[in-house]
């Protein structure tokens, strides 16, 4: 696969997924338009009908420019199907028969080129489930829409004010999407694949090794609790990395035309930039932990595990960087062999990268600018930073060999002396939307009918018994005593 922008390989790792059919009880495909059965009419509804057909046509096309039909299109099924699936859970719909439903796997590492396995299943918490997924993924990949719109709009210095603004605004609103991706992922993961897993079981669910030892998947790997996590942690990393984007636009230029101390005025303070890219670093690198798991491992596609590899690499790299900078900038003497020791580790891990100048490594790996991901010089971003590192450290050795003389620490005792990282973004939390209808059992209850009570006080001489004497009359004497 080609080095791409990282949201956009993100797009064409995992935008396979798609909804494909549904079927019959039996395992038989149905037809598009075909009735269903009683007890599964919720099933042929127009959103859900014109959810699948915008997803098939933005995957058939394989282009972009549908993604805010398919995203209108699934937030218009969300309502319908938490709705029918809080129907079934208290018991106001009965259906005859389980639904089943048909997705193809866009992670799974049984792909072979264009044919992918289909996973069929019983159960609306599948829908549900599949249905989130693929939202997160379109926010995704609406964030990367926007951001390819802009190139490396930071160098152009025939931008005017307001258009820098817009463009920095549209860097905010691009991770903002990845934040509310994350957060629908969190959702799925923390809330509705529990509860499928209490509806049906770990074998209802097509996990590996449900059935018994030696039991394949049958389920898909995207839908495992730590593929979810891994997945929403990757996207909250790529959204502070465009927080960082944002925060370094206005000193880019400067930087790049002339990479090195000293820094500009209105550059950010290099120590917060490091705990930042510490911060993404931990995102990304518990990413990768959480697909080791040789039941998740097994199962996920080798290109995905090496790109979220990479880009831990090349985070970490940037991490090293801007502590070698901090130092040099404001360490003074005593950090002048820190330094260059954390600016040679930097180094050496845009080497690991592939990165050995201007026309080699992984050219457009991370950030791409143009076609094949390259700037105007052919140059992509591992390359890029690959000449500032060198920039800076050929800048600081000048000073250290001819006025301090420090000598360098080793890299093991550096990295004991790493701070916390700082997060520029948190997921942002998803709420289910409002139920497009709700069960008869939580629905507002005709008011009870009401008595209208006679005070104690006027009750009294009255009687039940017809003729006898109203208010104020006396008790009827008995015929005993009118005899005598």
């Amino acid at each position: 696969m080609r080095a791409q922008r990282p949201s956009a390989q993100i797009g064409e790792l995992l935008l396979r997924s798609r909804p494909w059919s549904i079927t019959n009880t039996d395992g038989r495909e149905r037809e598009e338009g075909a009735k269903l059965p009683s007890g599964r009419i919720c099933l042929g509804n127009p959103s859900s009908t014109g959810f699948r057909e915008s997803t098939r046509m933005v995957q058939r096309n394989g282009e972009t420019d549908d993604l805010s039909n398919c995203n209108q299109a699934t937030q218009d099924y969300l309502p319908y199907l938490f709705a029918l699936l809080s129907c079934i859970e208290s018991d106001d719909l009965l259906l005859k028969s389980e639904p089943y439903f048909t997705w193809k796997s866009g992670l799974s590492s049984h792909i072979i080129k264009k044919s992918r396995p289909k996973v069929t299943l019983p159960s609306l918490h599948y829908e549900l489930s599949t249905t989130l997924y693929l939202y997160s993924l379109l926010l995704s990949n609406r964030s990367t829409t926007l951001v390819s719109t802009l190139g490396l709009y930071e160098t152009s210095r025939s931008l005017s004010t307001a258009e820098q603004k817009a463009h920095d605004e549209t860097i905010n609103q691009a991770a903002e999407m990845l934040c509310r991706a994350a957060g629908v992922l969190g959702y799925l993961g923390e809330t509705v694949l529990p509860r499928w897993e209490n509806a049906v079981g770990s074998e209802g669910m097509g996990k590996r090794g449900a059935g018994g030892p030696g039991k394949g998947r049958k389920g898909l790997v995207e839908l495992e609790r730590e593929t979810v996590e891994a997945v929403s942690k990757l996207f909250l990393a790529h959204a502070n990395l465009l927080a960082i984007r944002r925060l370094l636009s206005r000193s880019l230029s400067l930087t790049l035309l002339s990479p090195g101390p000293p820094l500009p005025k209105t550059h950010p303070s290099p120590s917060l930039l490091s705990k930042l890219h510490l911060h993404t670093y931990a995102l990304l690198d518990s990413s990768r932990s959480l697909l080791k798991p040789p039941q998740i491992n097994d199962d996920i596609a080798s290109d995905f595990k090496k790109f979220i590899n990479n880009e831990r690499g090349l985070v970490m790299s940037l991490s090293f960087k801007w502590l070698g900078v901090d130092c040099g900038e404001n360490g003074g003497r005593d950090k002048a062999g820190e330094c260059l020791c954390w600016l040679g580790m930097a180094k050496g891990g845009l080497e690991d990268l592939g990165a050995k100048g201007p026309k080699a490594g992984l050219k457009g790996f991370v950030g791409k600018v143009g076609k094949g991901g390259k700037d105007k010089d052919g140059i992509g971003k591992v390359e890029r930073e690959y000449e500032s590192v060198k920039g800076f450290e050929r800048a600081y050795k000048k000073v250290n060999d001819t006025v301090h003389f420090q000598p360098l620490p080793t890299p093991q005792s550096l990295l004991l002396l790493l701070p916390s990282g700082v997060a520029a973004l948190q997921a942002k939390p998803f709420s289910p939307p409002p139920l497009a209808f709700s069960p008869r059992n939580t629905m507002p209850r005709p008011p009870k009918a009401t008595t209208t009570k006679i005070p104690i006080a006027e009750m009294e001489g009255m009687s039940l018994v017809p003729g006898a004497g109203g208010a104020g009359g006396g008790p009827e004497e008995s015929d005993d005593e009118s005899d005598e």
